[in-house]
């Protein structure tokens, strides 16, 4: 049995900017990072906006990002609120340039970076979590047992050490991605491309090495009746779009399509437990904010700097900070998001639209209440 300062769980973007962070913040504390994730597992997320480049170079893993093939992308089209296509430059943005990511390569960069810095790089996933006294006694699936001070929940949507604390999330909304890869008419100059439709939007990217991925976002429930989980009823609906289908070769698509949860979720944190939730386990971003990996990398930087002057003064003042960033993060988030899907208005009476024209107020969220959001 080790004895580590810090275990995070978790090796995506947020648990490995929380251990890089550590290691330049507090590099004296013992750290270990946990991972589950299985050789070529795939992640959902291949474009990244300008804002992810002073994060890369605070992390210290900029140049290294920038020999990993990934594609520049100056950016977004979107038919939104209207039938033609409208661009957001990212001249006007103070670094230019966002980028279409080779994700596989991406999180190898991360994971590769973070695991030269900590203590331990453990190969497993956590089974098992009992505090005690001096801490945490976490147990993984390769049998082993560990003391940890303090646990980082670094797991994704999954959330699965705050779950097994009892902590529980707010869900907003049932949005679902159904994706499938297919070949690229277009060398993807034309930046990410996004269309509505009458039961949700369309998304997609171009990603180095040729392809490209198809993305229809719509509610949970509207999946089977529109035959989206079958490449059939994906390429019909498909062919119904102006815009994306231009760009999309799914002539040469292979396999179904894999449907993944996008919805809006805030991850009740309130606790005096020494656990902080990253990325996705606190706080999940519907995919058209295009924030989701730089909300991963900041959120395990600003924890790192609450983790240290917990361990190291005792002093829990900036664990509360950081919680309290995370509800007024998501409220403004919120507003933002229900702004946006309010200048879509075509299809006002197709439930879709309607359940997002309705909106939620999140005051509940920042006021420490703890009730549920019910979807519409």
């Amino acid at each position: 049995m080790a004895n580590f300062d810090v275990l995070i769980a978790g090796a995506g973007p947020a648990g490995c900017a929380t251990a890089l962070s550590l290691a330049t913040f507090a590099p004296e504390l013992r750290v270990a990072l946990v991972d589950a994730s299985r050789s070529g597992e795939a992640r959902i997320g291949e474009t990244v906006p300008p804002q992810i480049n002073p994060l890369l170079a605070h992390l210290g893993v900029w140049d290294d990002f920038a020999c990993g093939g990934h594609c520049p992308s100056y950016r977004t089209l979107a038919a939104w609120g209207d039938a033609r296509l409208a661009g957001n430059e990212f001249l006007f943005h103070a670094h230019q340039v966002g980028w279409r990511l080779d994700r596989a390569a991406f999180d190898r960069m991360l994971v590769t970076a973070a695991s030269s810095r900590v203590m331990a790089l453990l190969r497993a996933k956590v089974v098992a979590l009992g505090k005690q006294t001096e801490g945490w006694r976490v147990s993984l699936s390769d049998g082993t047992a560990h003391m940890a001070h303090f646990v980082v929940d670094a797991t994704g949507r999954a959330a699965a050490l705050a779950r097994r604390c009892g902590l529980r999330p707010v869900n907003f909304d049932r949005l679902v991605g159904c994706c499938l890869r297919a070949g690229s008419r277009s060398d993807g100059t034309e930046g990410s491309m996004i269309e509505t439709f009458a039961e949700g939007w369309w998304y997609t990217a171009a990603i180095p090495g040729g392809d490209r991925v198809v993305v229809c976002m719509t509610d949970a429930d509207r999946v089977r009746p529109l035959e989206l989980s079958s490449r059939r009823g994906f390429v019909q609906l498909l062919a119904e779009t102006k815009h994306v289908r231009r760009v999309a070769d799914l002539g040469d698509a292979s396999g179904l399509p894999v449907i993944w949860p996008a919805g809006s979720r805030f991850f009740d944190s309130t606790t005096a437990l020494p656990l902080l939730s990253v990325g996705d386990a606190g706080l999940c971003y519907d995919p058209i904010s295009g924030d989701g990996i730089v909300k991963a990398l900041r959120s395990g930087i600003f924890a790192s700097y609450a983790i240290a002057d917990w361990l190291r003064r005792g002093d829990a003042r900036g664990l509360s900070r950081y919680r309290l960033m995370l509800r007024r993060e998501f409220a403004t988030y919120w507003g933002t998001l229900c702004e946006y899907y309010a200048q879509e208005r075509r299809w006002p009476d197709r439930l879709f639209w309607r359940r997002r024209h309705g909106g939620l107020s999140t005051s509940g969220i920042v006021a420490n209440d703890d009730r549920r959001a019910q979807p519409r």
